[in-house]
């Protein structure tokens, strides 16, 4: 089955917002700049849980850079690691789950009103197209059909493919199939001269008809 980008959407949504945070520094080599913008994706506050990452992990917030450099009065106690351990356990039984946010929409996608009965159908290219290449391959015999995805017939193999890549592939009416016939206006000639007057028979000539 194909690699599909809705069933990993949390991953990818990670991907996005590196990729975004990449582009927006000035340095060209992504690797000098990847730890510090993974600090701060891990620093900040995810709206649909109130928490950042990192406190839901080590129950506390990270050290950023700045801090280390702000003044500030030296604690009246140093910490030991059985006060670390009893906040921990402290923080961790006030925590309470809260389901992350839903971004898919309750809504399917498009899905052509044709699919379920075509026969066969095209499959849409989802890698990197070269240029003027086209978009869809195929057309594909329908082995079976499933609410999710279709098993195609490719080049005598049996594959599985979602229907959101999958649109219905139709086929011009066969050669052989007689055509209605329509009635010749030809099969009862009429007489095409008249005579005149003075008895001369003059022949006139049809428009768009060839002449015999």
């Amino acid at each position: 089955m194909a690699f599909h980008l809705a069933a990993n959407g949390i991953v990818e949504r990670m991907h996005k917002q590196l990729k975004a945070c990449i582009k927006c520094h000035a340095s060209m080599h992504w690797s000098e700049v990847s730890s510090t913008i993974l600090l701060g994706m891990r620093a900040c506050l995810k709206n649909d849980v109130g928490v950042s990452p990192a406190e839901l992990v080590y129950g506390q917030c990270l050290c950023l850079p700045g801090e280390f450099f702000r003044d500030s009065a030296p604690p009246s106690r140093m910490l030991t690691e059985a006060d670390l351990v009893q906040k921990l356990h402290t923080f961790t039984r006030k925590l309470r789950p809260v389901s992350a946010s839903h971004h898919s929409s309750d809504d399917h996608s498009f899905e052509h009103p044709d699919l379920q009965s075509a026969s066969h159908v095209f499959i849409r290219r989802d890698t990197i197209r070269r240029p003027l290449e086209q978009p869809y391959q195929g057309p594909y015999k329908v082995l079976r059909r499933k609410e999710k995805f279709f098993c195609i017939e490719i080049n005598g193999k049996e594959v599985t493919v979602s229907v959101d890549r999958l649109k219905p592939a139709y086929f011009v009416v066969d050669p052989s199939t007689p055509h209605p016939s329509f009635p010749d206006h030809r099969s009862n000639p009429v007489s095409d001269s008249v005579v005149t007057r003075s008895g001369r028979r003059v022949r006139l000539t049809t428009p768009f008809q060839s002449s015999s």
